[in-house]
């Protein structure tokens, strides 16, 4: 079973992510401005540099970004890796069918 963090959203305006499994403390998040919606915690941004700390939070704490078609939370990492806004590795999951998933450190 899948005990983690997962960025479900990742784009210039917001970063949203759940708790699937997982028994971390993830409370120190709502005083980062992160507001919780149900099993989900949600932060939106202002400015790129607000963006960058928020992910940069995310990393630190292992969370997973998802893969998926379009742009998905591990498109927009690469993304931001290849223009030099982060530098540093952070883990990917992708799945192919339900409860099957592959985690890889990219």
């Amino acid at each position: 079973m899948l005990n983690a963090i997962v960025v479900i959203i990742l784009d210039n305006e917001k970063v949203v992510f759940e708790s699937i499994g997982c028994g971390q403390d993830i409370s120190c998040f709502s005083t980062c401005g992160f507001l919780e919606k149900g099993k989900s915690y949600c932060v939106s941004f202002e400015s790129e540099s607000e963006q960058i700390t928020a992910i940069k939070k995310l990393v630190e704490i292992d969370a997973l970004f998802s893969y998926g078609q379009g742009w998905a939370p591990s498109q927009i990492m690469d993304h931001l890796k290849e223009k030099n806004k982060i530098n540093m590795s952070y883990k990917e999951i992708a799945w192919s069918g339900s409860g099957n998933y592959v985690i890889t450190e990219r």
